[in-house]
């Protein structure tokens, strides 16, 4: 049995390799700069941390052409390149560990106001390259999907894929958060590479379901083993990258394809800011401390994954589009009432529902993209189409977070106090998620199914 011809192998393995690229992001994104952020850290620092754990992710557009074009079919089309970006991951975890003595940076933070300019370099330099590495795997991951998933189960199946990344994030947060504070009390200092080190155990264990599964019968597992090339992989482990860019400009012909590019560009850029002022606004406004602000995000997960697995069903019966409509239109809607209503900032009740909340609307969206996606990548290069949809997504999410800084300098020049400046800006954030919906009028699966149906089997492969 493989992963081709097993529907419970290749949901497991689609969904552990969502969870292991979940549990850094969560840890990064989430407690740690909230960690950072209630110890002086800027909204622009801030927000270029943020930025760059999500600004390799913009690689994808660089690994997808060289995933197809160099396999070791003997092995399967992606299962090496799984194995190796995952190792990866786990290893450049341990790079945070160099950075010196956690104890005396984040002391004299305390002291100056503001942590040291190094420190935060650093770090910002270990995010990125771990990130790469995920990236990678994303990559690869995403290939795999659809190599091996029929349409049928695309919908079900990337909501289960999208649940795990989810389930991810929320060991990364709280799970986390709670290892660093323990380790923080055993000895100062201690916290952030106590969580480091329990991320790398994780990420080793999740390795032994490439290594172990299969992508299609009579396949190698390893190197030194038996086996030959299955016959829907390609006879050669070297592809023209002449012919990839020839499939990729007859895929971006159809308006259908060119307005999804476009819209994968812009939709999330109003998530990008939000990710980072939120964890200003709580930490240095409001008051919250770290584990407070990661407890009270990682509680959104159950909503973030009821969303996922919800729009990933009703993908299925739906359509795409119109679950994109729904996620992503309340997601921006309950921008907009989180900021018409600043005088609740300081109800426990109020702000924790947002956090709560939002994370469900955006997982219905993003499992409907990530669908639709699939759906209308087509050619030999539909592997590499559907990474640039997905990188896209991510080139509009860094540019978020990279705005948020100069976007509340800008506010603050044009309102009276801090507070309307958050609030404006949660405003725009929902304003710039709601108007790229009117791109999906132009998006109609059934163009790409008609310009389909005529290609021989050779060229439908993917």
């Amino acid at each position: 049995m493989a992963l081709s011809d097993d529907w419970r192998q290749r949901v497991s393995m689609l969904c552990a390799m969502y969870f292991a690229q979940g549990v850094p992001w969560g840890f990064m994104v989430t407690p740690l700069i909230s960690y950072l952020t209630a110890r002086g850290l800027s909204v622009e620092d801030a927000g270029w941390l943020t930025g760059i754990v999500l600004l390799p992710w913009t690689f994808k557009l660089i690994w997808a052409p060289l995933i197809d074009t160099f396999t070791i079919p003997a092995m399967g089309r992606r299962r090496p390149w799984i194995i190796g970006a995952e190792l990866m991951m786990a290893v450049s975890l341990l790079g945070i560990l160099g950075l010196g003595n956690f104890s005396e940076a984040l002391g004299s933070s305390s002291a100056e106001g503001g942590l040291e300019r190094n420190f935060v370099m650093w770090l910002g330099a270990m995010f990125f390259v771990h990130n790469c590495f995920a990236s990678m795997q994303d990559v690869c991951t995403d290939a795999l999907a659809v190599d091996v998933l029929p349409p049928s189960e695309q919908g079900r199946v990337n909501g289960l894929m999208w649940g795990s990344k989810l389930v991810g994030k929320a060991v990364g947060m709280i799970v986390m958060a709670w290892v660093m504070t323990v380790g923080d009390q055993i000895r100062p200092g201690w916290g952030i590479p106590a969580a480091v080190i329990v991320q790398f155990v994780i990420l080793i264990g999740i390795m032994m379901f490439p290594l172990l599964m299969l992508e299609r019968p009579g396949e190698r597992r390893y190197p030194w083993s038996e086996g030959e090339p299955h016959p829907a992989n390609p006879a050669r482990g070297v592809r023209n990258p002449l012919s990839l860019m020839q499939d990729l400009r007859q895929g971006f012909t159809l308006l259908t394809t060119f307005a999804f590019f476009a819209y994968g560009l812009f939709h999330v850029l109003g998530w990008g800011i939000v990710e980072v002022i939120t964890k200003t606004l709580y930490t240095q406004r409001l008051g919250w401390t770290f584990e407070k602000f990661s407890y009270v995000s990682g509680a959104g997960i159950g909503p973030e994954l009821a969303g996922a697995v919800i729009g990933g069903v009703l993908a299925d019966r739906w359509g795409r589009r119109s679950v994109m409509l729904v996620g992503f239109g309340l997601y921006g809607m309950l921008h907009l009432m989180f900021a018409a209503f600043p005088a609740l900032w300081h109800e426990t009740w109020f702000t924790s529902a947002y956090l709560v909340v939002n994370p469900g609307a955006l997982a219905m969206g993003a499992v409907g993209f990530l669908s639709m996606g699939m759906k209308i990548s087509w050619t030999k290069a539909a592997a590499t189409m559907f990474t640039i949809y997905m990188t896209l997504s991510n080139v509009g999410h860094v540019a978020g977070n990279w705005i948020s800084g100069e976007l509340m300098d800008r506010l603050k020049l044009v309102t009276s106090n801090q507070t309307q400046s958050y609030s404006a800006a949660f405003a725009v954030a929902g304003i710039v998620t709601i108007l790229p919906l009117l791109l999906l009028v132009f998006v109609n699966p059934a163009d790409v199914d008609a310009r389909r149906k005529p290609l021989s089997p050779q060229v439908m492969e993917v």
